[in-house]
């Protein structure tokens, strides 16, 4: 899955409705305030090391998914059952009413976090990139890489210890990929990429969909294949997954 696999903040306005229990002696609580998705993305003094904050909108993202999506329709994806759905599904309901976004840049990666009050399917990521489908290839069909074989390994993560917002997190998932594109004339580039998706729940609020993706940028084509450059340490991303899920799930 890729997002960018990389992957870009936008207000939203969100009413909670505020819960109030009628006492025989005790008082009403405090109506729950109102957050933005935007209020709950990481505060930029977050993102790691060599990482500065970049320009991306939610209809930038949408966009930008919305043409590896389709070209993506015309690719061939061994094996058929292994053929990623969670992007393209969330994809359609994403829209600046209910989604934020922070984007960040290295000098060779780039570092994307989505907060959504929609729901992503993260079942069919765990299909999609486990078991029998942990490793894939992709036959490009259309565009300049037409005819590319693009073969994928996916390695989940050991989940970060988020403290006391452990408890906040209905469903999570934390991915590595390693590609390699080896094109027609036999030259081929690598690239790394993670990617941590979590469903986290609010008091008195629906539970947001926190999407973090870091990407590093594709090796030159070449043959031999240059190795593929780290984005980010395996430490580093469990750091800013666990600090960006702590951001959605505070109260």
């Amino acid at each position: 899955m890729r997002l960018f696999r990389s992957r870009r903040a936008i207000a939203a306005t969100l009413l909670l409705s505020a819960i109030i229990t009628l006492g025989g002696c005790g008082s009403s609580p405090a109506p729950t305030t109102p957050v933005a998705p935007a209020d709950l993305l990481l505060n930029p003094e977050q993102l790691p090391d060599g990482f500065e904050p970049a320009q991306l909108t939610v209809a930038d993202l949408v966009g930008s998914n919305r043409g590896m999506i389709e070209r993506s329709v015309k690719a061939q994806v061994i094996p058929p059952d292994c053929r990623p759905t969670a992007d393209a599904d969330l994809n359609t309901q994403v829209s600046q009413a209910n989604s934020a976004v922070l984007a960040a840049r290295s000098d060779a990666s780039s570092l994307v976090e989505l907060v959504t009050t929609v729901r992503r399917d993260l079942d069919a990521d765990i299909r999609a990139t486990s078991g029998g489908c942990s490793t894939t290839t992709t036959v490009v069909g259309s565009g300049n890489l037409r005819g590319a074989r693009v073969v994928t390994r996916y390695t989940e993560i050991a989940h970060p210890d988020l403290g006391p917002h452990a408890s906040s997190v209905q469903q999570s998932l934390l991915l590595r990929s390693e590609s390699t594109t080896t094109l027609p004339d036999g030259t081929a580039g690598g690239q790394i990429g993670y990617a941590g998706y979590a469903i986290v729940t609010r008091v008195g609020a629906a539970p947001v969909t926190v999407q973090l993706t870091v990407t590093g940028d594709a090796s030159l084509p070449a043959n031999p294949p240059m190795p593929a450059r780290e984005p980010l340490s395996v430490a580093g991303f469990t750091n800013v997954f666990r600090d960006a899920v702590s951001a959605a799930a505070a109260p």
